[in-house]
């Protein structure tokens, strides 16, 4: 098996439990390294650190699989992993036919996520070593869950960086078009193939059960970037007058009518428009909500994108203030591990003392917990929510 050593000092983060190593941090190869390849890796004395795989082409050019001597990287071991997540998610009793399965270093699998809508499975690997074993991890998938169906989905960006020779598409049985799926006491119509990230936003299920605590009955209510409506529908659920469901993408916005009508909720209104000249218009007519949810994309892929995404953040948040009334609720949220909770306090802070608005933290929500977070990777904590009362 190829050996790696590190340079000196990096030793340390990687006996913490640390399962990245980037390309400079390695200090020499025991022969050319094959793209995808199990490695053993060693600190500059020798002394085992642990087993991953390795891509030289990339700058995470080692993700670890194992800090164990005697767990080398192996099909069995991947297919134990895959079993223990499947294990911890029978623990959890999600309220819900959908969760998540696997999720990349949360459950000591990077590079793999798996998504479960009912008796469909949604499947990517994001990484050219993770794909490596594509057939182990299907096989014990399918052994597992015995589904009618598996659909492959593809990360554009992380098959143009590892240069993954992957395509979408269903791997076994048949995936329809849409499947539906059940969350707390709502339905939701799942397009697999067309969705985005695997077709759903898992990992907000909390925070959509929880929004419903703040709707006072007939309260009108504000769902920014509401993809196929998951909050706008709690919200109606909870009671709400009417609610308005803004996003830019027209199939989610259908997704969302479909979602609305299945449910037998009616007095939504879905806006197709862009969330910052919406918000604009809304607050020059002086409209107000008594809920807003602000849940947008990531704005920040990278390091180097923060200060524009706080940018936009702020631009949001001004906005959105202005409509939510005296006595409502405001909620934002990031999905990038780049933009912290900090963030987040600090830009709600700034904005509400551009509008001269007071507003008190009632709540923080995080990922639910079938998309795991492992301290000693503070990268697997990237979904944080903000919740405000404006005073």
């Amino acid at each position: 098996m190829l050996q790696i050593r590190v340079k000196p000092g990096i030793e340390d983060r990687i006996r913490g439990m640390f399962p990245w190593i980037y390309k400079p941090e390695i200090a020499s190869y025991s022969r050319k390294p094959k793209k995808g390849e199990p490695v053993v890796v060693r600190d500059v004395s020798g002394k085992f650190l642990g087993y991953g795989y390795i891509n030289p082409d990339v700058n995470i050019a080692v993700r670890l699989l194992s800090f164990d001597k005697d767990k080398p990287l192996t099909e069995e071991l991947i297919r134990e992993r895959i079993k223990e997540a499947y294990e911890y998610r029978k623990r959890l009793y999600i309220n819900s036919n959908a969760y998540r399965l696997v999720h990349s270093e949360g459950d000591l699998l990077p590079g793999l996520i798996v998504d479960v809508y009912g008796e469909y499975l949604a499947v990517e690997f994001t990484t050219y070593g993770m794909n490596l074993y594509r057939e182990a991890v299907l096989e014990t998938l399918i052994e597992l869950l015995k589904p009618a169906g598996i659909y492959e989905k593809v990360n554009e960006t992380a098959k143009r960086v590892e240069g993954l020779p992957v395509e979408e598409g269903v791997l076994y049985g048949e995936v329809p078009e849409e499947v539906v799926i059940w969350e707390h006491d709502l339905k939701y119509y799942i397009n697999i193939p067309q969705g985005q990230k695997t077709g759903f936003f898992l990992d907000q299920r909390n925070a959509r059960k929880f929004v419903r605590n703040l709707v006072e009955p007939g309260e009108r209510c504000l769902d920014v970037f509401c993809h196929t409506g998951g909050f706008a529908l709690n919200m109606k659920k909870a009671g709400a007058g009417e609610v308005i469901g803004v996003d830019i993408s027209e199939l989610a916005l259908k997704e969302a009518e479909k979602n609305a009508v299945l449910n037998g909720l009616e007095g939504i209104r879905w806006v197709k428009a862009n969330a910052f000249d919406y918000l604009r218009q809304l607050a020059k007519k002086g409209e107000q909500f008594g809920v807003v949810i602000i849940d947008p994309p990531s704005f920040a892929k990278n390091k180097a994108a923060v200060p524009n995404a706080l940018r936009g953040y702020k631009e949001l948040l001004v906005r959105g203030l202005k409509v939510t009334k005296k006595g409502g609720y405001l909620a934002v949220f990031s999905c990038s591990f780049h933009i912290t909770e900090q963030h987040l306090l600090d830009t709600l802070l700034a904005a509400s003392l551009d509008v001269k608005r007071q507003v008190r933290v009632i709540a923080k929500t995080f990922q639910d917990l079938d998309h795991p977070w492992v301290l000693q990777m503070p990268n697997t904590l990237y979904l944080k929510g903000v919740w405000v009362e404006v005073i």
